[in-house]
């Protein structure tokens, strides 16, 4: 079975492909699949929300309600802590975005497979996500994670929503049965309702489902093999979310691995994570982590020729001066070029692992001296072959 993956064009392209990643490493019955951009039609409804409350509140009925025809002139205005007025999607707008996908791409997709709509934008309804009555169409929302986190990687609080979706359907027969199994009261299941929808992080740290709603697995004779699968994916999210909080008092490092004739850079102990430097980054990133004792910002230069074999390896250029421009940029003490590319690598790791922990990884600098400070013991390279230098690898 395929599990079509599509966005609406204001999710970020690099977001949405470290969420397929993510997905496709837990391998079985089901295969997830990237699609071109949507284009969301235009919505003439708007809330404004004034009330964190009103902001982080799940409506109860609207499993059973969706369909139902809504203007902007119906729907009372919400509230959030801060003045906010946001455009939003009806259910029945965001699932016809999926069905429509499938009348156009009949040869893609199969009357068994899933579509999933992965959007930015709210639903008029505030879920995380839902599915229609045929429990083939779903949407996902992908904004505001932040606010329901204090820090997390948003792919997997999106993760764990699509995951979750695709289980309920597959343990239950219908929407009104989905409906009958929710607790309204958290308990750490994947049928929480959660209407305080910060009560997610909950059930995402236990990534559990209760005996009570197992037993429908039994009675609908769920696929064993789409549930084993499905299953590794949340606990695979739980883990990450406990390495990352266990880290902080343990300080324990996550593992490194350089994967590929490109060279990525994964970090294996949090779900797998890639970090995607762009190639200038990616090569001042391999020449660090081929000198562990560091490297003297004014002796920079000395090591021209070693950034310039890794660029050129990395990079899509084939224009030699081209090459050599932006190498001297970065070798240049006067220019500021290497300071900026520093502060890149040092937001795509704080992204990745945090705060209090991004230094571990990042390329950091003491007494001018730039160095990773990471144990070489917790570096690895898989099926990578570097380009020909006198140079070792880490």
């Amino acid at each position: 079975m395929k599990v079509h993956l599509i966005r609406s064009e204001e999710y970020d392209i690099e977001d949405f492909n470290h969420v397929l990643n993510l997905l496709n490493q837990f391998s079985g019955v089901v295969s997830f699949v990237p699609s071109e951009p949507i284009k969301l039609p235009e919505t003439d409804i708007e809330i404004e929300y004034f009330t964190k409350d009103d902001f982080i509140k799940q409506e109860q009925d609207a499993m059973m309600s969706y369909s139902k025809e809504i203007s902007s002139d119906d729907y009372v205005k919400k509230s959030i802590s801060f003045p906010h007025k946001s455009e939003v999607y009806t259910w029945e707008q965001l699932f016809k975005v999926c069905t429509d996908f499938r009348e156009n791409n009949p040869e893609e997709v199969s009357e068994k497979d899933k579509v999933v709509l992965l959007t930015e934008k709210r639903n008029i309804e505030n879920w995380f996500g839902a599915v229609d009555e045929s429990l083939k169409n779903y949407f996902v929302e992908t904004s505001d994670w932040d606010f329901y986190f204090d820090s997390i990687d948003s792919r997997f609080p999106i993760v764990y929503c699509i995951t979750g979706w695709l289980l309920r359907t597959e343990i239950f027969k219908s929407r009104e049965e989905m409906k009958g199994a929710l607790h309204f009261e958290s308990i750490g299941c994947l049928m929480d309702f959660c209407e305080n929808k910060e009560e997610i992080s909950l059930k995402m740290r236990t990534a559990d489902i209760c005996d009570e709603c197992l037993s429908y697995t039994q009675k609908n004779d769920s696929n064993r093999a789409y549930l084993n699968q499905m299953i590794q994916i949340i606990d695979g999210i739980r883990k990450n979310m406990m390495f990352r909080n266990r880290s902080l008092f343990l300080k324990n490092k996550s593992r490194l691995e350089i994967r590929g004739l490109m060279h990525n850079v994964y970090l294996k102990d949090l779900g797998d994570l890639q970090v995607n430097l762009n190639p200038k980054e990616r090569a001042l990133y391999v020449l660090y982590l081929n000198h562990p004792k560091g490297i003297l910002r004014s002796k920079l230069i000395e090591h021209k020729e070693e950034i310039k074999n890794y660029y050129a390896f990395f990079s899509n250029a084939w224009d030699n001066q081209t090459i050599e421009t932006a190498v001297n940029r970065l070798v240049d003490y006067t220019d500021n070029n290497m300071n900026e590319v520093l502060s890149r690598i040092r937001s795509k790791f704080k992204k990745a692992v945090g705060e209090d922990l991004y230094k571990d990884y990042s390329i950091e600098v003491k007494d001018n001296i730039h160095q990773i400070s990471l144990d070489r013991e917790l570096v690895s390279h898989e099926n990578t072959e570097m380009p020909k230098s006198n140079f070792g690898l880490y």
